[in-house]
């Protein structure tokens, strides 16, 4: 999970947690591009504001060394056609805040069951 607000992170960290999600936490972009660099994950939540160039550049960056994950972007920054702007970026999924941690689990848990052979 990449979120540059720690709180926020570490409670939806614990929240994932409780539906069977392992979570590391990157609080800003260059310990996201290590981690990903670094681990093959399966799925990379980031928390962002579409309307900031740096959130923008982090998630190209994760697309690029994470080719394999799905990536959910969580944003509450409204925004011009943010399908758009997350797509054009790599994302496979966008949730608009406010949102459930059970919508996000279950987004986590389709895409779980799409990326194993029938």
């Amino acid at each position: 999970m990449v979120d540059f607000n720690s709180d926020a992170a570490m409670q939806l960290a614990e929240q994932l947690s409780h539906f069977g999600f392992p979570v590391d936490i990157a609080g800003n972009s260059e310990t996201a591009l290590a981690s990903a660099r670094a681990k093959r994950y399966h799925s990379v939540v980031m928390v962002a504001d579409l309307t900031q160039e740096i959130d923008l550049a982090c998630l190209i960056g994760l697309r690029k060394r994470a080719r394999s994950a799905w990536i959910i972007v969580v944003s509450s920054m409204p925004c011009t056609d943010p399908e758009q702007i997350i797509h054009r970026c790599g994302a496979d999924s966008l949730l608009i805040a406010p949102f459930t941690v059970e919508e996000l689990a279950n987004r986590l848990s389709a895409f779980s069951r799409r990326s194993r052979p029938p």
